[in-house]
């Protein structure tokens, strides 16, 4: 669908809410199967968070701006921070700084924030160990990092990827090479999911507009809560924080 066309049609809180229960795309299906876990690592209140590749702001303008005092969106695409400031201007969203830069290089102090949040970013960066650092940097000791990445094998290949994924032994690796110590961690994106992300590729090559299979994900997130290693799962969550 026609990026402009679809950021029109979704300023409508009806259509929004509407496309966000029935209709799968990338970003609604990380909304069912993610953003739970996501949300259950973040803390219920904090003074300063980034959130590093905010893309369209789902967890900016959804987790974030209520349970922080002032929340920085860090964003590379100049079409996602016009987007996003557009968003943040008509619901007047005062505690929402936007900034253009690259994960790899980011624009902030030592020690700047609390918490730091990155979802789907370190596997489209070429240097990701020092991503990892960039994240680590920003962070006091005893500061809160929570990030994603996907697992291989990928269900289909994506271009915009560097790396097609991380093991959880592979990013705990990473991540002690940052002193980052791992307190939590959760998988999502099951073989459920994994057959939505095929629909969708489908239905947007071929028909051009998303498919109508979004309650495969509600499924499989009640279904499958346990054991989800079993189930080849695409993602992972991990919660971390900063050691001395």
């Amino acid at each position: 669908m026609d990026p402009a066309l679809k950021d029109k049609l979704l300023r409508s809180l009806w259509f929004r809410r509407l496309v966000r229960r029935i209709f799968a795309t990338g970003d609604t299906v990380r909304r069912v199967v993610q953003k739970p876990i996501v949300d259950t690592f973040l803390p219920n209140h904090g003074d300063r968070v980034i959130d590093v590749g905010v893309g369209r702001g789902m967890y900016t303008f959804d987790s974030l701006q209520h349970r922080f005092k002032r929340v920085i969106a860090l964003e590379i695409s100049s079409d996602h921070i016009a987007y996003l400031a557009d968003y943040k201007q008509r619901n007047g969203l005062s505690n929402i700084s936007l900034v253009q830069g690259s994960a790899e290089h980011l624009p902030f102090k030592v020690g700047v924030c609390d918490t730091v949040l990155c979802t789907e970013v370190i596997e489209h960066l070429p240097n990701d160990k020092q991503g990892l650092q960039e994240l680590a940097r920003i962070l006091p000791t005893g500061g809160q990092l929570i990030i994603s990445v996907p697992v291989p094998p990928a269900p289909r290949y994506d271009g915009a990827h560097v790396h097609e994924g991380y093991t959880y032994s592979q990013m705990k690796e990473l991540l002690k090479g940052c002193s980052m110590d791992i307190s939590h961690w959760d998988y999502c994106l099951l073989w459920l999911s994994r057959s939505v992300l095929h629909l969708i590729a489908f239905f947007e090559n071929r028909l051009g507009f998303p498919p109508p299979v979004l309650f495969l994900c509600y499924i499989e997130r009640w279904l499958f809560r346990y054991r989800k290693d079993l189930f080849r799962p695409y993602d992972i969550i991990i919660n971390c924080v900063k050691e001395e």
